[in-house]
């Protein structure tokens, strides 16, 4: 059985009533400028004032993983995550390609699929989507096919679905409950691929920064790698702390993303087949890279190199300012998160409005504890005042939290995003 437990803390807040708080007013400490670009293009800027501190914060209520036993709550690599209306929610396991159900309590409800090529069993299944029927999608590439369950009785259907193009966690979306977008890339070839809910390909558009079709890809000119060549071949290296591009499909069907070897606190959102129609900035100070940090991790690499018996590689290109933009995810409500480094060991989340106005931060409350972390790869799930996180402990085990928004203790109990 999973392992609910509550949060004291939270009990003694039960006494707020926070669900029928309505909408939720921009944060007076911060100012939003908003100007029309010539393209049309809004472009709004939001600036904060000296030393803001989160209004929010989130209070755990419920942890879903255990360090000990082979039970269904024994988590080892989740990469996905679904919440239902009622509260239930499931989880994509990817090392026993198992699909898991869970009650609002955190007991498990059932468990579909495993590993196999028979109907409803998964090859390499790598993420999961729910449709508006709470019937939830997983996409099985290797296996070609998208597969349906319904979450309690289980595998309802499948549509043959191959494109190629391998992801270790899916990035595509269900949007406005009648059809899927694919984000594609084949070197410089960057596409969304539309599909109806059969698997069909119906429509395809370029992406932001797709090249033209006769630029070839030169793998010794990518900006955010290391080339080194290699007897008959080459190897490339990620460079540490480098901005890469951070993308986004929310269920309406915007398209949110960074740019690439930009480490600015700067998204568009881009509707496909048209232009960017927002330009969303804040002007939080940048956040150094730790030198102790960058310095161990250029050691690293150097005895790697040396290793290899290769010249030295241009240490001054690993960054050392951080990303402003780790990662981006909207509410069910429509509002934007965006987590952003705090400059210190904690997490912390902006969110906006869907016209890019800031309405305030959010930031793990102590229960979390120091040892936990955010899993990256997939998006936590925010309905109301919840919010769903995948997160791991020192020992790299998974767990799922559900935390509850709070007004932070010095906010003046200001309301949860809606």
């Amino acid at each position: 059985m999973a392992a609910a437990r509550p949060n004291p803390a939270l009990l003694a807040m039960a006494c707020v009533t926070l669900a029928n708080c309505g909408g939720t007013a921009p944060d007076p400490d911060w100012s939003t400028e908003r100007d029309t670009l010539p393209s049309g293009t809004i472009h709004v800027t939001n600036v904060p004032r000296a030393d803001v501190s989160p209004i929010w914060t989130l209070m755990e209520e419920l942890r879903v993983g255990t360090v000990e036993g082979a039970g269904p709550d024994a988590f080892a690599y989740l990469k996905g995550l679904v919440v239902l209306e009622d509260g239930r929610f499931a989880v994509l396991d990817s090392q026993a390609q198992e699909l898991r159900v869970f009650g609002p309590d955190g007991v498990h409800v059932a468990t579909h699929g495993g590993r196999g090529e028979g109907p409803g069993e998964f090859a390499d299944a790598n993420g999961l989507m729910l449709d508006p029927d709470g019937r939830i999608w997983v996409p099985d590439t290797r296996n070609g096919r998208m597969s349906v369950f319904d979450p309690e009785e289980g595998f309802t259907e499948s549509f043959p679905f191959a494109d190629a193009n391998f992801n270790v966690c899916w990035n595509g979306a269900l949007v406005d409950g009648n059809r899927i977008y694919r984000p594609w890339r084949s070197g410089n070839r960057r596409r969304l691929h539309v599909y109806d809910l059969a698997m069909t390909r119906v429509d395809s558009f370029p992406l932001p920064g797709d090249a033209p079709d006769d630029e070839e890809w030169d793998p010794a000119s990518q900006p955010g790698a290391f080339y080194q060549e290699m007897g008959g071949g080459y190897m490339m290296y990620g460079i540490p702390f480098y901005p890469a591009e951070i993308r986004y499909l929310d269920p309406r069907g915007a398209f949110w993303s960074t740019r690439g070897g930009d480490p600015r606190y700067r998204i568009t959102r881009w509707r496909p087949g048209g232009d960017t129609t927002l330009i969303v900035e804040t002007r939080r100070p940048p956040v150094a890279v730790p030198v102790v940090e960058r310095d161990s991790v250029i050691d690293m690499m150097r005895e790697m190199v040396s290793n290899m018996g290769v010249g030295e590689w241009d240490w001054s290109r690993v960054p050392t300012v951080s990303p402003a933009v780790e990662a981006i995810f909207a509410s069910a409500e429509g509002d934007l998160w965006v987590r952003t480094p705090s400059g210190g060991e904690g997490t912390l989340f902006d969110v906006y409005s869907r016209d890019g106005e800031y309405l305030g931060s959010a930031s793990p409350g102590p229960g979390f504890g120091p040892g936990l972390h955010l899993f990256d790869q997939v998006a936590p799930v925010v309905r109301g005042d919840l919010i769903w996180l995948i997160v791991t402990d020192e020992l790299d085990v998974s767990y799922v939290v559900r935390a509850r928004i709070a007004p932070a203790a010095d906010a003046n109990l200001r309301t949860p995003p809606r």
